[in-house]
């Protein structure tokens, strides 16, 4: 048992060492519309589809080949680029500042009148909406892109195990899921990082994204698999 745990520690972090930048990152952008349970809740998804298709590929049934899951590179390639835009797109709209504060101050008298019947109603779909909301589709979809060779080493490591030791595998990696979300804020939280982050984050984000699209691609062999299906 403690041979499984030391490896299951090993395993993951060895092939999710570069999840901690990209947890950053994401903790930099947490705002009205960004929010820390988001990341978590996208992180838990996009290991645990990378886990769950390495239990049943671990059983001898493939999935998704590995030039398709490579294919999800293109996410984090568009999701750089959106950034990029959406950055330039902000500084142009700075001088209508004082215009969009005015009517946000409309908006929350609004806001004030609404029926308690819709209030009801939102807190209903408030659970729902965590899981649907594009933010966790964001992390979950990049988590998943860039954790796509995991697979080729989850798949061995899951086979040479019976059971129980799947079962202890899946609950280490549970647990260093919410060690890695917590290690990212906490280094975003440092003075010298927010700082920087928040100074250079539109400069960062763009490139990190499209570099680790391209990565993703490359290391996929997913041009190569387009390239000859085209040609």
């Amino acid at each position: 048992m403690f041979s499984t745990i030391i490896t299951a520690f090993i395993s993951f972090v060895s092939t999710n060492i570069d999840d901690i930048f990209v947890l950053m990152l994401f903790s930099s952008q947490i705002n009205s519309i960004m929010k820390t349970r988001h990341i978590i809740i996208g992180q838990y998804l996009g290991i645990g589809a990378l886990t769950t298709i390495s239990i049943v590929g671990a059983l001898g049934v493939s999935v998704i080949p590995h030039e398709y899951v490579g294919l999800l590179g293109l996410v984090p390639i568009y999701l750089g680029i959106k950034a990029y835009a959406d950055y330039k797109k902000e500084s142009k709209n700075k001088k209508n500042t004082e215009k969009q504060e005015n009517q946000k101050g409309e908006n929350n008298k609004l806001e004030e009148t609404t029926d308690i019947k819709d209030i009801k109603e939102n807190c209903i779909t408030t659970f729902i909406k965590n899981f649907i909301n594009p933010s966790v589709f964001k992390v979950a979809s990049i988590t998943f892109a860039n954790g796509g060779d995991n697979i080729g080493i989850y798949i061995p490591l899951f086979t040479s195990m019976n059971l129980m030791g799947i079962f202890i595998t899946v609950l280490i990696f549970v647990f260093l899921i919410a060690l890695w979300c917590f290690i990212s804020k906490r280094l975003v939280e440092y003075p010298f990082v927010q700082k920087n982050i928040e100074i250079y984050k539109h400069i960062f984000i763009p490139i990190i994204f499209i570099g680790l699209g391209i990565f993703i691609l490359i290391e996929s062999e997913t041009i190569t698999f387009i390239y000859k299906k085209i040609f």
